[in-house]
């Protein structure tokens, strides 16, 4: 038990360290932020500095994410099938609407963005991203709990509960989940205008009929209409069929 508790307190360092990989961070830090006492977190630093995968500036410097780290990552993004499936037809809708685009999976019980392209005038795309984000807080995590099979979303309310207070407007007991999770369903996609300034939209991509992934946009609330809204989804939908076909020609090329 004691060895599994201090494996989870390492991953714990490794993604605190990774959501700002270049920011060094002092031991008391992140002692404080992870809820570690002082001496458990400087013992596990020590041994993740002599492994490589955290670094140091100096003796009693801060420690940012080291070279064993990075290597684990050297044979490219997580998920590669999805993200070369994704980036091209993801970097023409980002530029086309001027919106950033992302693209989002369920692993384990947490929503994690693959890969994003920021739509603005120096576009830019994050295929470094791996970052994760409570399932019920976003429209392409809704999706991707919509089209989850009966037992593995009972498994997921059992271990991460239902949506807090403010989460999601309108979903508060397990009745108004599964009947929203029904309507994500019968829709086929996800919009959200519930939030004061954002708005948001995500569209499932499919593979051998199971969904993979949830295609997602987000933009300032008020450019989200007339026009700019039908074709807000109208490329999304679009983008998640040409994403969808892409997968489905590379898994049959393979097999073939």
């Amino acid at each position: 038990i004691k060895m599994i508790q201090v494996l989870n307190r390492a991953f714990d360092i490794l993604d605190y360290l990774s959501s700002e990989p270049e920011e060094a961070k002092g031991l008391g830090q992140i002692a404080s932020d992870l809820g570690l006492h002082p001496a458990t977190c400087a013992n596990i630093l020590k041994t993740m500095l002599r492994r490589g995968f955290v670094d140091q500036d100096a003796p009693k410097g801060g420690y940012r994410l080291g070279p064993s780290a990075y290597r684990l990552a050297r044979n490219g993004p997580y998920r590669k099938d999805l993200v070369a499936a994704a980036e091209a037809p993801m970097i023409s809708l980002a530029k086309e609407l001027q919106e950033t685009v992302l693209i989002a999976v369920l692993r384990q019980y947490e929503r994690v963005i693959l890969f994003q392209v920021e739509g603005n005038q120096n576009l830019q795309v994050r295929s470094d991203i791996v970052s994760r984000t409570e399932v019920y807080r976003t429209v392409t995590g809704r999706l991707l709990l919509a089209y989850l099979p009966d037992e593995r979303l009972e498994s997921f309310i059992i271990a991460r509960g239902l949506p807090g207070r403010g989460v999601w407007v309108g979903v508060k007991t397990k009745a108004q989940l599964i009947a929203a999770l029904r309507k994500i369903r019968k829709d086929g996609k996800v919009i959200d205008t519930s939030q004061p300034d954002i708005a948001a939209a995500a569209y499932p991509i499919w593979q051998n009929d199971t969904v993979v992934a949830a295609l997602g946009l987000f933009l300032p609330k008020f450019r989200f209409k007339g026009e700019h809204r039908r074709k807000v989804l109208a490329g999304l939908e679009a983008t998640a069929n040409e994403i969808t076909r892409r997968l489905t020609e590379s898994a049959e090329r393979k097999d073939s």
